[in-house]
């Protein structure tokens, strides 16, 4: 067997060696005299046309190097452009003769290569992938290359590929910056680390982000009575609406209401015996049609929460702070309790504020909880006597039946709570018209302090699931902000001289011996409160109890903390190694693991190195390693060889690591890493089967990460990447280029792109679609109607061609970049559609080009006449030909990509073209009809090209146009969609293999000996 291998090889290079041979007599015989005749007097010398020497090219070799060009000489001669007029033509046969060797050279390089991965180079992540990365590794839009230098591009116009992205010094500084500014997001939670949308390093940052969690989860919560009563009627009325079956935990479902408490409102309504505010409730429910129109029914169940909610105000239980002489009323131990009594008594009812017919105004009786009231409560007491001395008819109760209603006033302030939870509060709560104070605030007088009251909501909205959740954000609240310990120490240092009689201001010196948070500091001060109460027999009785409560909790709360944080060190370093992982985008080694953790603790050694600084400084440490700031696609020696199912590879090559195949699936899908789903596979390793690979392939194309491809592929491809911060619009010429349109503009292509991949479209309706996508701004500016909300709120826009949209040849995004500022520019506008939207390769303009006048509004001649005399010119003639009919048919467009009738002189605008190829036309619709027609089959192809460029991370070579081939030849047949574009790529030889590093051939070739 080995012998015919060996064999079978020999065979193989004499017949490629002969044709080479062939190849290079027929360069010397045929070519290079024919290039000397013909082409050498433009292309040669220091300054060859379109920056091209032909001459320079001496041997078969340097030809195959720089193939691409010598495809571009093909072009030319079947075309016969070169040379150009008035140089005659060479003889047809030299010409036809040039062309056949072309073809040879290509035909015998795609046998000799097709399927070589080609030399794909160990790269740093672009500046897109590195934000995008950072993204899915934190959780958070950081944007840490912002003031990062722009990325290069490479010969196929993209920025991803090692051709293009170096690293300098300068470069590397910014990388760690924005590695510590990273680590500066990091938040230190009890079982795990996360990131914030800010820095965490000082005390007001950490609260903000946990306050603002638990605030959110608040808000998001369905605590409005009204939409209890409005599921509670679809239940009624379930066979009505179609729902005959319905129970109440689906309506719950259905209204996005709680299941837990719908049935307690349901069955308030539906009691007998009601009296009170019970009765009336169930009198305004039945009152409310069966067959109620939307708009009726709702304002119905808004009269009856707001009812609700008036009788809850007005018998919500009142409380005021244990009275000590001696202590002013906003010391912290009384208020807590009063905090405390708030909390607890919500459910519950004032029957007190009750008055028995005939006896309306009797003055309010005192508080039965404390007949003194403090001052702050007063204005509140003050409205409500108010109001009752106006006669509330619902608050007057028969006296023969007092304890019946007070009974069903308990029952009606059990179901409908004064407040589910309190968000926010000021120093002088319950009355909310002053001073609404801090989130979560504990109404401390201007001593920081945060207290929770959510009982109703724990009680009767939230579920098991819910309930743990709120728990978890308290506990997390003060483990991350500290919140008790610094609010016992600002007390302490502030306030707890109260208790010597040195006023409401005073603190106590800091202690020599202890930390302020030590339990002997906390039990000193609480002997002092209790000896402060006891001195005088007069004081509340509750106090005693207030204080003891206080400073027990205090104490509880601290020393609970100290244990949970010296638990969550191990599970830190744990969550640290895991994200390296993620990070690195594969396992970690043992040795990777043990150099992180000595790391660490090297970090923790030094002098106050803080467990918190220590972890900081190994993340620092994880970012700007080249694991995770480099893409290396290679076999990783370490794992071995693979067994592959995929494509079959030519020599010299071997199948990438399951590992490096996800990385580069995810950084061609996503621009970003893989996400775990996609590693669970490469751990597996059937990433290399290719069911399971375009399993995977499909399932990241619906994924909503998909939008880095629309983004960084669409824009690197068709040049508007940078568009967001563009400011080369006149904006006194055009006061409606704002940065709001300027950004919708820039959004419209990326949602067109991202729907087309992620709905798998056909690439054709790029060209022909006649949707778009708006969003109020963009509509605007289009004259599109019926399009409101707010910015961010973007719609589908079916028939986009009655307004001369769809596609994305008249988005506004491109019209604008292709002009020049104060005028259209039909040169830059059919350059853009020729050369990026159809792949046609374009030579460069001549040094020196004469300009047109700047601003149309001051031009003699309309743009169409001026472009006319300047194509009078031979040495432009033959390029503008190519792309300026499909330019002038964009004239109904203006400098912001305006629809217009008349120019910016207030000539009327010519649509009408000649395009390249032949064939007229006028407008946009002209030139999709041209491109469908004549140019269809190039657009296809360039797409192509295009997504295999980006794919694999370089540029293009010979071996590569057998996939392309095979890729254009698959499309019609499968209605040209997107996933039969990339799924042919991701299961292509060049996609899943690499080319053999030299140690790795070396030593298989010793193992076969």
């Amino acid at each position: 067997m080995l012998k015919r291998v060996l064999s079978l090889g020999v065979c193989l290079s004499a017949t490629l060696g002969a044709a080479q041979s062939t190849l290079e007599r027929e360069f010397q015989q045929t070519v290079r005299p024919f290039v000397n005749s013909y082409c050498a007097g433009c292309h040669s010398g220091s300054s060859p046309a379109a920056q091209f020497d032909l001459k320079s090219f001496t041997t078969l070799e340097s030809v195959t190097k720089e193939f691409p060009r010598w495809q571009l000489v093909m072009a030319r001669l079947n075309a016969q452009e070169m040379p150009p007029k008035p140089v005659p033509p060479p003889p047809a046969d030299a010409r036809r003769r040039v062309i056949q060797w072309i073809q040879s050279l290509r035909a015998e390089e795609i046998r000799k290569s097709a399927g070589d991965p080609g030399i794909v180079l160990p790269r740093r992540l672009s500046n897109a992938e590195y934000s995008y990365t950072i993204a899915d590794l934190t959780g958070q839009e950081l944007q840490p290359t912002k003031e990062f230098p722009l990325d290069p591009a490479n010969q196929a116009g993209f920025d991803n590929s090692g051709e293009s992205l170096t690293m300098s010094p300068a470069l590397l500084t910014k990388y760690l910056q924005a590695a510590r500014d990273v680590a500066d997001h990091l938040v230190f939670k009890p079982d795990t680390l996360d990131f914030a949308p800010y820095p965490m390093l000082v005390e007001t940052d950490r609260e903000k982000y946990a306050i603002q969690r638990i605030v959110n989860f608040y808000y998001a919560q369905p605590t409005d009575f009204a939409d209890y009563f409005q599921a509670a009627w679809r239940y009624k009325n379930r066979a009505a609406i179609g729902k005959p079956m319905a129970t109440l935990t689906s309506i719950a479902a259905e209204s996005k209401v709680s299941a837990k408490y719908l049935p307690v409102v349901w069955g308030i309504l539906h009691e007998s015996g009601a009296v009170g505010p019970v009765a009336k409730l169930q009198r305004m429910w039945r009152e409310i049609p069966p067959g109620a129109a939307p708009q009726l029914l709702r304002a119905r169940c808004v009269e009856m929460r707001d009812f609700v909610v008036k009788i809850r105000k007005h018998t919500a239980m009142q409380f005021a702070a244990p009275k000590v002489r001696g202590l002013p009323a906003g010391s912290q131990p009384l208020l807590s309790w009063k905090n405390l009594q708030f909390a607890t008594h919500r459910r519950q009812a004032d029957v007190s504020v009750l008055r028995n017919d005939g006896d309306i105004q009797q003055p309010l009786p005192p508080i039965p909880q404390f007949p003194d009231l403090h001052r702050e409560t007063a204005p509140y007491w003050t409205a409500v006597s108010a109001s009752m001395r106006a006669g509330d008819a619902d608050l007057i109760v028969p006296a023969a039946q007092r304890a019946i209603y007070e009974a069903a006033f308990q029952h009606f302030a059990s179901v409908f709570p004064d407040a589910f939870y309190v968000s926010e509060r000021g120093r002088y709560f319950p009355d909310d018209r002053y001073d609404k104070g801090r989130l979560l605030s504990a109404g401390y007088h201007n001593t920081m302090g945060y207290f929770r009251d959510d009982v109703p909501l724990m009680e009767l909205i939230l579920d098991e699931k819910g309930q743990k959740e709120l728990e978890r954000l308290w506990n997390e609240f003060d483990f991350v902000a500290a919140y008790t310990e610094r609010t016992w120490e600002q007390y302490y240092l502030n306030q707890s001289g109260e208790v010597d009689g040195k006023g409401d201001e005073a603190g106590s010196p800091r202690p020599a011996n202890h930390a302020i948070a030590d339990a002997a500091i906390i039990q000193e001060l609480k002997e002092k409160y209790l000896a402060k109460w006891a001195s005088n027999p007069g004081n509340d009785s509750v106090a005693q109890e207030a204080i003891t409560h206080h400073f027990v909790g205090v104490n509880t709360t601290l020393r609970a903390l100290e244990e949970e944080h010296a638990k969550a060190e191990p599970k830190h370093l744990d969550a640290l190694l895991a994200l390296a992982e993620r990070a690195y985008r594969r396992p970690l080694a043992k040795s990777e693991r043990d150099d992180l953790l000595a790391y660490y603790r090297e970090l923790r050694g030094k002098t106050d190195g803080s467990h918190e600084d220590a972890v900081r400084g190994t993340l620092v440490s994880i970012l700007m390693s080249p694991d995770f700031l480099y893409r290396i696609d290679l076999l990783d020696p370490k794992l071995g060889p693979v067994r592959t199912a995929l494509p079959p590879r030519m020599p010299g090559t071997l199948p990438l690591s399951p590992y490096a195949l996800a990385s580069r699936l995810s950084y061609f899908v996503w621009s970003s890493m893989p996400d775990a789903e996609l590693l669970s596979h490469a751990a597996s390793g059937d990433l290399t089967r290719p069911e399971v690979l375009l399993a995977q392939t499909r399932r990241m194309l619906k994924s909503d990460r998909v939008r880095g491809l629309a983004t960084e592929f669409g824009g690197n491809w068709l040049e508007f990447r940078h568009f967001e911060t563009s400011n080369t619009v006149d904006r006194d010429r055009f006061p409606q280029f704002t940065n709001e349109l300027r950004q919708a503009m820039f959004e419209e292509p990326v949602r067109f792109l991202e729907d087309a991949i992620r709905s798998n479209r056909s690439v054709l309706d790029m060209l022909y679609g006649r949707y778009t996508f708006v969003n109020p701004v963009l509509a605007k500016h289009y004259g599109i109607p019926g399009v409101t909300g707010a910015a961010d709120h973007w719609v589908r826009v079916d028939d986009a061609d009655q307004y001369n949209r769809g596609g994305i040849l008249p988005m506004s995004v491109f019209l604008t970049q292709n002009s020049p500022g104060l005028r259209t520019s039909p040169v830059k506008r059919g350059h853009w559609v020729v050369r990026d939207v159809l792949g046609q390769v374009i030579p460069p303009p001549p040094p020196v080009v004469p300009e047109l006048p700047s601003d149309e509004s001051k031009a003699e001649l309309p743009i169409r006449d001026m472009l006319a005399k300047h194509r009078q010119n031979p040495l432009c003639s033959a390029c503008h030909a190519k792309f300026d009919g499909a330019g002038l048919a964009f004239e109904g467009y203006g400098p912001v990509g305006e629809s217009r009738a008349k120019d910016l002189a207030g000539r009327p605008v010519d649509a009408k073209a000649e395009f390249p190829g032949g064939g007229e036309g006028s407008g946009i619709e002209g030139v999709k009809e041209w491109i469908r027609e004549k140019r269809q089959g190039e657009f296809v192809e360039n797409v192509t090209r295009k997504l295999v460029a980006y794919a694999l991370n370089r540029s293009l070579q010979l071996s590569d146009e057998d996939l392309v081939e095979r890729i254009v030849q698959r499309l019609p047949a499968n209605g040209y969609r997107f996933d039969a574009v990339i799924e042919s790529i991701v299961t292509s030889p060049q996609f899943v293999n690499a080319r053999r590093p030299v140690q790795h051939e070396s030593s298989e070739i010793e193992s076969r000996r």
